[in-house]
């Protein structure tokens, strides 16, 4: 049985948000056969029965640490002059470092995982412990995006002087690990321009098939629906975005669609745009009845890095989906065949209105979707996936020894 410490800058419990999920899904795995312990901040204070209950459902061991965001990021603002990049230092407290110190001083351990480069700088100079840095994303490759992308000047500022510090911190860090995972070939090739010399690997992001089932009936679905946390500056965009500039063009088209904004906490801004045709349902529980009763998922993403897991739950659910090629990075769909791509706004709202008016090829794209995300993005192709992963590092640190 391998001994593995897994760290984590979110307590993966409840399952929101798509780091939360995938640490979770990849507990669950891991746990299975192996001995794990998880070293984890939670935002807000200490962990609640229920958190720590669904980690000792897995039979992951767990240690937390409370964490502040206000006084993390008031601490966080003293590093602007240091080589630390914000998001890094956000996450650096010496009461998590005495915790990893505490754990490996008193147990023997296989091999240590960085769940996101938050988590790094609490293991990368450790000599000897094999390690693996599920990093996800290329960090300077979103910043950079996300700072073409911003309409604000501040933030704009802040997301620049970020990628500077990134560029020098994110090469750097990769060479401490004995392999980097990304969630896509992308973010593997954006992040070799940068370091060439470490080793990488592709461990994607899952869906729940189960939960996102597939709902085969489209003549049913009506209305066009747009959903994610609302109080992400990136989802704010878009749904703006889409309240704005999309779906009025398709109203002119199909002057009886309807739109449905759903999420976790909207903006007051975004709740003022809203106009005839269009819905804002806030803090819904659960999207998986919007996805079985919508008939198109519109998501005009654009800059980030990564992978948008929205758009792998509605292609599992079977919402025939209209997105831009950057919203299908890491995604191997192809446009007519899995879904409808689009890089104008016009683009997207003529897909939009056509796939309305044409239920038998929203059927056949929804059809095709779920077979790729059956194929490629169930979980149980992640578990083969980190299982490589972990073999190929304790192999190699294994023929180091002999």
């Amino acid at each position: 049985m391998t001994s593995i410490l897994f760290l984590s800058p979110r307590f993966p419990w409840p399952l929101v948000g798509g780091d939360r999920v995938k640490a979770y899904f990849l507990l669950k795995h891991l746990a299975r056969s192996n001995s794990v312990h998880l070293i984890t901040f939670n935002h807000g204070g200490p962990a609640s029965a229920e958190q720590l209950h669904a980690m000792h459902e897995l039979g992951v061991q767990v240690t937390v640490i409370p964490l502040q965001p206000l006084v993390a990021g008031g601490l966080s603002v003293r590093t602007l002059w240091t080589d630390l990049p914000l998001e890094i230092a956000f996450y650096t407290r010496p009461a998590f470092r005495r915790a990893v110190e505490a754990f490996l001083a008193d147990n023997e351990v296989d091999v240590a995982i960085s769940f996101f480069m938050r988590t790094a700088e609490y293991i990368r100079q450790l000599p000897g412990l094999p390690r693996i840095l599920v990093a996800e994303d290329c960090r300077v490759e979103y910043q950079s995006r996300s700072t073409a992308s911003s309409k604000s000047p501040l933030q704009q500022l802040v997301r620049w002087w970020e990628t500077r510090k990134l560029l020098r911190y994110e090469p750097e860090v990769v060479d401490d690990f004995d392999l980097t995972t990304f969630v896509s070939t992308e973010d593997v090739a954006a992040m070799r321009d940068l370091n060439n010399h470490a080793r990488y690997a592709v461990v994607t992001n899952g869906v729940d098939l189960d939960r996102f089932s597939y709902n085969a009936d489209q003549q049913d679905r009506t209305g066009v629906l747009f959903a994610g946390k609302l109080d992400v500056q990136a989802n704010h965009l878009m749904a703006s975005a889409v309240i704005e500039d999309i779906f009025p063009m398709v109203q002119v088209l199909r002057p009886e669609a309807r739109l449905t904004i759903a999420g976790a906490r909207p903006r007051s801004e975004l709740r003022s745009l809203i106009r005839e045709g269009m819905q804002l349902e806030a803090d819904v529980p659960d999207l998986v009845p919007y996805l079985h009763r919508h008939a198109v998922f519109l998501h005009p993403h654009r800059g980030g890095s990564g992978i948008q897991n929205k758009v792998l739950e509605a292609m599992s659910a079977g919402c025939a989906v209209v997105t831009t090629p950057s919203g299908l990075q890491g995604i191997d769909a192809q446009h007519g065949v899995h879904c409808l791509i689009g890089e104008r706004a016009t683009d997207l709202a003529d897909h939009v209105a056509w796939l309305l008016a044409h239920p038998e090829e929203r059927q056949r794209l929804a059809e095709q979707a779920r077979r790729l995300m059956e194929h490629t993005h169930s979980w149980a192709h992640v578990d083969a996936q980190i299982d490589a992963v972990i073999a190929d590092v304790l192999s190699g640190h294994s023929r180091r020894a002999q």
